[in-house]
């Protein structure tokens, strides 16, 4: 029984020593493992880290590359040079302008686009050019403006000569229109300056600063004012009431008065048309129902109106008018 025993005893150690020995190591490889797990967590989010920050670079980057899209395609804003140039000799003649010089010089290729150097000699009214300037440079195209020279037109009296030189740019290839043009508000129409730093001051246009630019059908004719052998028409446009004497400026085409009857008014314009500038004469008239309906208007400085029909309001100029009950 005692070696029964004792040997019981015996392979209890060795069973409890081979026991602990592989549990230790179980142990320590579990204990390298959890180890190993952790540091293989801190790397998993430290890649998650790295491919959040990769994902908004690239939608940083598409961004970036659809705006230098955008930028290329409005260097030439998606016509060739042709295009633009018809385009350009277009609104030249709407606005009633001549372009006497158009140099193109050599083109100058550059990383991603093409230069192209620009020399222009435009003849027209200030008001004219000034609009025609404001919707050219103001077009999707990207012009960049080198020199600008203004300059009284030899032997054209009342006309300017504008020489500027530009340089117009080309993408170098065919891009597709970008979206955000749909997004793009059309720009307002610009009225003309009713200033003219060309020419002299002079009080009557000060007096009349608006009917220079004004259209003739927007204009109304509702009486005439007699004095000193001199008859100036009254005209109503934008609720009030204007003198129109012989040389004011009236309308849009370069107009002047040449003439002011009881009943009408005359009117001579310069349009360009088929390559050179004519004179015509347009009128504007008394309306029958003001002529039937009409009665005199007395000035406080004794002045004899007639053709007025009404309460005629405030009258620009010097003096005041009235109507008597």
């Amino acid at each position: 029984m005692a070696r029964a025993a004792l040997v019981a005893i015996v392979v209890l150690v060795v069973v409890a020593g081979g026991y602990w020995l592989r549990l230790h190591a179980t142990l320590g490889a579990y204990r390298d493992a959890e180890v190993q797990q952790a540091v293989q967590d801190r790397l998993l989010h430290e890649r998650q880290r790295q491919a959040r920050s990769l994902d908004s670079a690239q939608a940083a980057l598409a961004d970036e590359q659809q705006r230098v899209q955008e930028a290329r395609w409005r260097l030439s804003g998606g016509e060739g040079m042709s295009e633009w140039l018809d385009q350009l000799a277009h609104s030249g003649r709407v606005h009633g302008l001549v372009v006497e010089q158009l140099d193109v010089g050599d083109t100058l290729q550059a990383v991603g686009y093409r230069q192209m150097p620009l020399r222009m000699r435009v003849v027209g009214s200030y008001a004219a050019l000034r609009v025609w300037l404001d919707e050219w440079l103001q077009q999707l195209r990207t012009l960049q403006v080198m020199s600008m020279q203004w300059a009284t037109a030899v032997d054209r009296p009342g006309l300017l000569q504008l020489d500027i030189q530009l340089h117009a740019f080309d993408a170098g290839e065919a891009l597709p229109v970008p979206g955000s043009l749909a997004e793009r508000f059309a720009r307002p129409v610009r009225p003309p300056p009713a200033l003219d730093p060309f020419t002299g001051w002079s009080p009557r246009h000060m007096a009349q600063p608006g009917l220079a630019g004004v259209p003739l059908e927007q204009l109304e004719m509702v009486g005439s004012l007699s004095r000193v052998g001199q008859t100036q028409a009254l005209v109503r446009w934008a609720g009030g009431l204007h003198r129109v004497a012989e040389g004011d400026r009236l309308g849009r085409e370069e107009g002047e008065v040449v003439r002011v009857d009881p009943e009408q008014i005359e009117v001579r314009e310069r349009i360009f048309n088929d390559g050179a500038w004519q004179e015509t004469s347009r009128y504007l008239s008394l309306s029958r129902h003001r002529r039937a309906g009409s009665r005199q208007v007395y000035e406080k400085t004794g002045d004899r109106a007639v053709g007025v029909v009404g309460a005629v309001g405030s009258v620009s100029g010097d003096g005041d008018a009235q109507v008597p009950r």
